[in-house]
């Protein structure tokens, strides 16, 4: 990546966290060998805030690193929380030579904060996990609420926001997230962690966790759950915690042999994990957990808690075992399952290997500095979401409805179809799968994502929608699913569209109902006691009610058919279907569907 002369970026450390803080867990070789030596590749100079008294030296030789991270130690013996305050005061001066400041975790973003009130400083701030459900299992009252107002006020603020799992991205953009969310999920670099296998000294089989032993890990349960595996098996625990007593006494009261190892160095950790037969992860909540894949890359065979971020990296009885965490049950048949079933468990570590084949350490740093980079130098929404899109990749699967829609649009035998806002191209290979012999094309405002769709074999432009680069009458079918809430201008979108049919040609378009929609939404929030629900879609820039998109069809297009596809009650009355033909189903639904003929 290219550096720009004099660039300058800072970098805010967890609130209270600093290099001594990370080493005690081991973890301060993955900061400075991965994040700060990406950062120092792409920028001038590294500015690193800390929570303690430290140097550089103390911690890395690196040549790139010693030349351009500088980390400003803390003064004073002030508290975490009140030198978060006076740090931008205390360091004005580096303060407002920063471009941009990158928070690593959320709790530390109270000093960009100050910053950006003082000098409109950007910032850009990971969301890695539920904080507040975090602080509430470890019994906090004041905490959780701390934390919901301190996401309301900050994550507006962000001038970008990163989250390490889709989920979390989607509770960020609840809180009203500016629009430059980029899905980056913690990577793993699969040079060191690889698959190796050494022989233990031990009879016993291996189970091995790694992690803070802290309430929301689950630890205890997961000795109990130890207690009824046949035959005994040994729980191997690396990392430190304010609940290794409990722990200890817990294994000591049921009769599991337990072996804490302590803080284990980052550089030392796939030896350990080579030397297990089972990797466990039982937690109440996760983010997007790093020990995971870890554990994924080196071909363990894993069992873990059907929580947060989990499932969406072990899919059940495919690359590992999910559990219910609250069930010692169902947390030792998992892994009585794997170090019983040794094809099963071969099979599953060989699986999950691949799959964290897509989350390199190394390519998703890269990702994530061009984005800071990006929005430090004020880059335009189309350059974020070339990063957005390398990051998030949209899977083959066409939703039912739109299936069964789509398949009465093919029966008319349309010869040139285009799809504008194509994503990945499910449903360019919808149409080339339905379409023997017709010219199927893909618009997309990405490059990444139009590669991506080249790469399956599908024609595909870089585009607007409203600048399409088409003549006039050359499509028999365009589809629009979910796109024109996302654009700039509806009116010109149509326009263009409009030009691209010939006579006689179909649009096919979904969009959600405003104000509706917000209703649907407050339903959600009261149903889940979640206000957070209430915030709108920060990207949906141009929403649209039933009779605005009614209004838009009508002048432009021969016939519309415009029906609402989710209408409340419908799944319990025959009559609330019978509704969503009629204006008043159209007004009362969720989304919409419309179907509109160019006059010939």
């Amino acid at each position: 990546m290219s550096q720009t002369c004099g660039s300058v970026v800072g970098v805010l450390p967890a609130l209270g966290s600093g290099l001594t803080d990370l080493r005690r867990g081991g973890q301060h070789e993955r900061l400075l060998a991965y994040d700060l030596r990406h950062y120092a590749a792409a920028y001038h100079t590294v500015l690193y805030f800390s929570y303690f008294d430290e140097a550089l030296a103390d911690f890395t030789s690196d040549p790139l690193l010693c030349e351009r991270v500088v980390v400003l130690p803390k003064r004073g013996r002030w508290p975490s929380r009140l030198w978060a305050v006076l740090l931008p005061l205390v360091y004005h001066r580096e303060f407002r030579r920063c471009q941009v400041l990158r928070v690593e975790q959320f709790p530390g973003v109270i000093p960009a904060l100050v910053a950006r009130w003082l000098y409109r400083t950007p910032y850009v701030v990971t969301y890695g996990y539920r904080y507040g459900e975090v602080a509430r299992i470890a019994g906090s009252r004041v905490k959780p609420w701390l934390y919901r107002l301190l996401e309301r006020i900050a994550i507006p603020r962000a001038a970008g926001v990163i989250a390490t799992s889709r989920e979390l991205g989607a509770h960020v953009e609840t809180l009203g997230g500016s629009g430059r969310i980029l899905y980056v999920p913690n990577g793993v670099d699969l040079a060191v962690f690889a698959p190796s296998r050494s022989s233990g000294s031990s009879d016993r089989k291996c189970v091995l966790y790694v992690g803070r032993l802290s309430r929301e890990k689950n630890l205890e349960r997961l000795v109990d759950a130890m207690r009824r595996i046949v035959p005994p098996a040994r729980l191997v625990i690396i990392g430190e915690g304010g609940r290794r007593e409990t722990i200890e006494r817990r294994a000591q009261q049921a009769g599991v042999d337990v072996e804490f190892r302590g803080v284990v160095p980052f550089g030392e950790v796939p030896r350990h994990l080579a030397g297990a037969d089972v990797f466990v992860l039982p937690s109440l909540t996760e983010g997007h957990p790093k020990a995971l894949l870890e554990a994924m890359a080196c071909s363990l065979p894993c069992a873990g808690a059907a929580r947060g971020g989990i499932p969406s990296l072990l899919e059940d009885g495919v690359s590992g075992l999910l559990f219910d965490p609250e069930d010692t049950g169902d947390i030792a048949r998992a892994i009585q399952r794997l170090l019983s079933d040794a094809s099963l468990a071969r099979r599953l570590g060989d699986r999950a290997r691949e799959v964290v084949g897509h989350y390199d350490a190394h390519a998703l740093l890269e990702a994530e500095v061009r984005f800071v980079r990006q929005v430090s130098l004020g880059a335009p929404p189309t350059a974020l979401f070339e990063d957005y899109a390398d990051a998030f990749p949209i899977d083959d699967a066409v939703p039912e409805f739109v299936y069964r829609r789509f398949k009465e649009l093919v029966r008319a035998r349309p010869r040139a179809v285009l799809d504008v806002g194509a994503g990945d191209g499910r449903y360019l290979g919808f149409f080339e799968s339905h379409l023997t012999g017709a010219l199927v094309v893909g618009c997309e405002i990405s490059l990444t994502r139009a590669r991506r769709i080249r790469a399956k074999g599908f024609r595909v432009v870089v585009a607007r929608s409203e600048q399409l680069p088409f003549r006039g009458g050359a499509f028999d079918l365009v589809t629009l699913v979910e796109v024109i809430e996302h654009t700039k201008s509806p009116t010109q979108t149509l326009e263009e569209i409009h030009r691209a049919l010939r006579p006689g040609g179909r649009l096919a378009l979904t969009t959600p109902n405003y104000p509706v929609k917000r209703l649907y939404d407050a339903r959600a929030a009261v149903r889940a006691r979640d206000l957070r629900r209430l915030r709108d879609d920060p990207t949906h820039i141009s929403p649209l009610s039933a009779r605005r998109l009614e209004r838009l069809l009508t002048p432009r297009f021969a016939a519309v058919e415009l029906e609402g596809t989710s209408l409340l009650g419908e799944s319990r009355s025959r009559w609330i279907r019978a509704l969503k033909s009629w204006p008043v189903g159209r007004w009362l639904s969720n989304k919409l569907f419309a179907v509109c003929t160019k006059a010939e």
